[in-house]
């Protein structure tokens, strides 16, 4: 068997697939740590939404969410911009893959990060809000750091 002939064409589409993976993966990490920071904020409000969010997105087969992600959010836009008298808009195959993966994989990385949360023991945080530091401060050298390293092993096996 020789692959010259399909050399470059099996090169843009790894090219592709990376692309299409790393943005996903941009996505999902961001979902994660708000859906984690909603579930164990104080607000019942925010807790319901991520605790909804999880179950349902967890719940649904990914390809069933994928498929209707990209087609019925494809339809509802489209009737949305009938009733407003717009232009149809045509969502990009692209971006809708990135946005579908990384709304999928948000809701296994907010498990992930909301039991890496709950790892780092409160005194921890306590002792860094007792010298000064900012919430900002506290999350990105005392609590992310120590958080990760729970964290990475489920992200990884995702």
């Amino acid at each position: 068997m020789y692959f010259h002939d399909f050399g470059p064409l099996l090169w843009a589409g790894t090219a592709e697939t990376m692309k299409l993976a790393m943005l996903s993966l941009c996505v999902s990490l961001v979902l994660g740590l708000a859906g984690a920071a909603a579930k164990l904020s104080g607000s019942r409000a925010l807790a319901a939404v991520g605790t909804c969010y999880t179950t349902l997105i967890r719940a649904v087969p990914d390809l069933v969410l994928m498929l209707l992600l990209f087609y019925a959010m494809q339809i509802l836009l489209n009737h949305c911009t009938d009733l407003l008298g717009w232009e149809q808009i045509d969502i990009d195959p692209f971006m809708a893959g990135v946005m579908t993966l990384g709304f999928i994989y948000g809701a296994y990385f907010t498990e992930t990060f909301r039991g890496a949360f709950l790892t780092v023991p409160r005194g921890q945080l306590d002792a860094g809000f007792a010298y000064g530091m900012s919430g900002w401060r506290v999350f990105r050298r005392i609590l992310f750091p120590q958080m990760m390293r729970f964290a990475l092993p489920g992200i990884t096996l995702a």
